[in-house]
């Protein structure tokens, strides 16, 4: 695997607060784009560096020069239910379709069906970004539905694809030797 999974750390700060600043980069991302300074970053960071039953927070990193390329995240953990909400981003262009992305998600995924004994991990994407839809396809991930007209960007409204993965699903697509690079 070409990356590794770490806490987020505060030394994190001017990475995640230049991701966060990027517009470029939510356009591609289901959230919202707004400016963020950087007092308010570090208070996010600050949040997300802290212990969690609700959420994990990590830092995905180069294995060969221990780079921080990109931030994933499970969140609204639900014991009960025993699922969440999986987030990545990978933040500079240059590091994207290497499969810097696909290794960060399935080691995400094995964390959360193998030590956190979750049972589904789901997650939403833009309809148009192909590129995302078919990585997390290569995951695992099923498309669960479409929420039309469900986000607001560049003036126009766009769809979201719900897309989810279970326990059994990601055990056995592992069991059958799929590459887990």
């Amino acid at each position: 695997m070409p990356v590794y999974l770490r806490a987020l750390e505060l030394g994190d700060l001017e990475r995640c607060h230049k991701w966060h600043n990027d517009m470029a980069l939510y356009q591609e991302l289901d959230g919202s784009f707004h400016f963020v300074s950087k007092d308010v970053e570090e208070s996010w960071l600050r949040e997300k560096c802290r212990s969690s039953s609700s959420e994990i927070n990590l830092a995905i990193c180069l294995k060969t020069s221990r780079e921080h390329i990109g931030n994933i995240y499970l969140r609204h953990i639900n014991w009960i239910s025993r699922n969440a909400n999986l987030h990545i981003l990978i933040g500079e262009k240059k590091n994207r379709a290497k499969g810097y992305g696909q290794s960060a998600i399935r080691q995400l995924l094995s964390y959360a069906f193998d030590h956190l004994n979750l049972k589904r991990v789901y997650l939403e994407v833009l309809a148009d970004n192909k590129a995302a839809t078919h990585v997390y396809q290569k995951c695992g991930f099923k498309i669960e539905g479409t929420m039309h007209n469900h986000v607001f960007k560049n003036g126009g409204w766009k769809n979201v694809i719900m897309m989810g993965i279970c326990v059994e699903d990601f055990t056995s697509q592992n069991e059958s030797g799929q590459s887990q690079a």
